[in-house]
């Protein structure tokens, strides 16, 4: 008696160990379904930075200042909203550099490497979010004349981002009961029901916004026009399907 309550309590805990991992403790099909397409961005993160390096702190600071409020005053003329407009405050900090330094002392002329300020690093991010395409070149034309030199990245989205993701998961979840019908169908099994769903990732794949001139032999150098793709958006699932007994 006391061997078939032990032998009963040690399959109960297995089948607690197993219900632990997540497993179903009953037969399953585990499938993977993807799903993605594309859509023409209507946003844009634009990411920058202001820098500059001197041994006179203040004139460096004062430089990245000055340059910021003319890229502040830029996106609002552009009609970017204050909320749209992440510039927080500068970050200094020193620079240095190793150089070789013979000594005054020594006879030999010995020499050392020291290491030797070179100047005091200001620096200013900057992110924009333009909801507006249209006025993507002259932001970037007004960024140069403004002084940045560093415009880092620019990162399209969708301002309707989360209902386009709703549609990737749909589209993802489909794929994933057609591979486990055709592998319960190939087995002789029938597919029952979704045991358990997980989202792997996915989301969207940026591209870069492109930068194409056209002009012509003896022409003027013609206005930039500024090419900004497509971007994915996808959906990646891990899908476990029961199977009916």
């Amino acid at each position: 008696m006391n061997k078939l309550v032990w032998i009963l309590g040690l399959s109960l805990l297995l089948a607690a160990a197993v219900r632990a991992d997540g497993l179903p403790s009953s037969p399953y099909i585990q499938v993977s379904g993807h799903g993605d397409f594309q859509v023409a961005p209507d946003m844009a993160y634009v990411f920058l930075s202001i820098e500059k390096t001197s041994l006179d702190a203040k004139a460096a600071r004062a430089d990245v200042e000055g340059r910021a409020a003319k890229v502040i005053a830029l996106a609002r003329k552009l009609g970017i909203a204050d909320k749209d407009i992440d510039a927080p405050s500068v970050t200094v900090y020193p620079e240095y550099e190793w150089v070789v330094e013979k000594s005054s002392i020594s006879a030999a002329g010995d020499s050392r490497r020291v290491r030797k300020l070179t100047g005091q690093h200001v620096t200013r991010a900057i992110t924009l979010t333009l909801r507006d395409l249209a006025g993507y070149g002259e932001l970037v034309d007004g960024l140069f004349e403004a002084g940045v030199t560093d415009l880092g990245n620019v990162s399209m989205d969708r301002s309707d981002r989360d209902a386009l993701q709703q549609k990737a998961r749909a589209l993802a979840v489909s794929d994933a009961r057609n591979r486990a019908a055709g592998l319960a169908q190939s087995a002789g099994v029938t597919l029952g029901s979704v045991y358990s769903i997980t989202e792997q990732g996915g989301g969207y794949a940026p591209r870069p916004m492109a930068m194409a001139r056209a002009a012509s032999m003896g022409a003027a150098p013609a206005a930039p026009e500024y090419l900004n793709g497509k971007i994915e958006i996808s959906a990646d699932l891990t899908v476990f399907y029961l199977i009916n007994k």
